[in-house]
């Protein structure tokens, strides 16, 4: 295994951390989604705010991800069995497919509840995605050549 697979490691858990970490504050940002079903239900002062934070972390969250994903493709071009590079990049189609839906929902209507909803729908494809699909990918980056 050279040090630059074990980097190339390290890089993506720490991009790994850094999307756990974005979802983690976008689902945060909204206390009062028990009492409204959209931002319409907050004081204007709040609502503004509020509505600041989430676009941001929204476009930084989707950005990331996508970014993050289109990395992990280009590890596998060369050091991963074509069955496991297949089937790792469906599972990136159907993530970006599903910030392609928060993007939208958020555009459309500026509904932070809706897309905070959203952003926890997410965090379970994206968990089921480090645990079968990215310990696999790290597994090849380490295996000795």
């Amino acid at each position: 295994m050279s040090a630059d697979r074990q980097q190339i490691v390290i890089k993506l858990r720490q991009d790994h951390a850094y999307i756990v970490d974005l979802m983690q504050r976008i689902t945060a940002l909204c206390t009062q989604r028990e009492n409204a079903e959209n931002c319409e239900g907050c004081e204007s002062g709040q609502r503004n705010i509020c509505h600041e934070n989430i676009g941001q972390l929204v476009r930084t969250f989707v950005e990331v991800t996508l970014r993050h994903n289109l990395i992990e493709s280009a590890y596998m071009a060369e050091l991963v069995p074509v069955a496991h590079r297949v089937a790792h990049n469906r599972a990136h189609m159907a993530i970006a497919e599903q910030l392609q839906a928060i993007r939208v929902i958020y555009a459309a209507n500026g509904n932070g509840v809706l897309a905070i909803a959203a952003v926890e729908r997410i965090i379970g494809t994206i968990a089921a995605h480090l645990a079968e699909h990215d310990r696999e990918l790290e597994a090849y980056l380490l295996a000795p050549v």
